[in-house]
């Protein structure tokens, strides 16, 4: 055999396994669209999430986190609590100080279907509370305010994103929003995937 016929060979192989690939993705898509959920309540699927977060006053972190599908308040609102986390801090010449944020959140979502396409536009906003701490180890001078804090706050998110629903069971989404807080209002970049439990 030679190697033009190896090529050849090799070209029609790759061709066949892009078709096989594009028709079966195409066929999960199909099988999707066809199952798609019925307005309702319940957990209806979980996920992991992961992006990165600019929060006010401080530097570019990462966020991390985890959220449940909650189902359909009506046809195309989807509820959707999330947990994240994310701390940012600094070191400079021994002091240190660290911020941090966990935050638990209820969105809901407002599905804008495409026709014939796996990508589902989405706009939606959130009420959060947030646990943010402050710690450093600077000294602090007598009669000065303690630089180290805890403190609860609520806060108020706006948001919009794409979720692709590439298997029956599987989504993945890429979500960008802005979280609303005082002191700590922090642009939010994140993407995560969706495990669906298909009954």
């Amino acid at each position: 055999m030679t190697l033009s016929t190896l090529r050849r060979a090799g070209i029609v192989t790759g061709l066949a396994l892009a078709a096989a690939l594009t028709i079966a993705g195409d066929a999960f898509a199909q099988e999707a669209q066809q199952k798609q959920p019925e307005a309702g309540l319940g957990i209806k699927g979980i996920g992991v999430r992961l992006g990165v977060v600019d929060p006010e006053n401080a530097s570019t972190a990462v966020t991390y986190g985890v959220h449940v599908d909650a189902g359909q308040l009506v046809k195309g609102l989807h509820l959707i609590p999330s947990l994240e986390y994310w701390n940012v801090g600094t070191d400079l010449g021994g002091i240190s100080a660290d911020v941090n944020d966990l935050s638990v959140r209820l969105a809901a979502n407002f599905d804008f279907p495409l026709q014939g396409q796996r990508y589902t536009p989405y706009l939606g906003g959130a009420f959060g509370y947030h646990h943010v701490n402050g710690e450093t180890n600077a000294p602090v001078a007598p009669n000065t305010p303690d630089p180290n804090f805890s403190k609860d706050k609520f806060g108020f998110d706006l948001q919009g994103g794409v979720r692709n629903q590439f298997t029956p069971n599987l989504s993945m989404f890429g979500e960008l929003g802005y979280s609303f807080v005082s002191d700590v209002s922090q642009l939010r970049l994140v993407g995560g995937l969706t495990y669906h439990f298909v009954y």
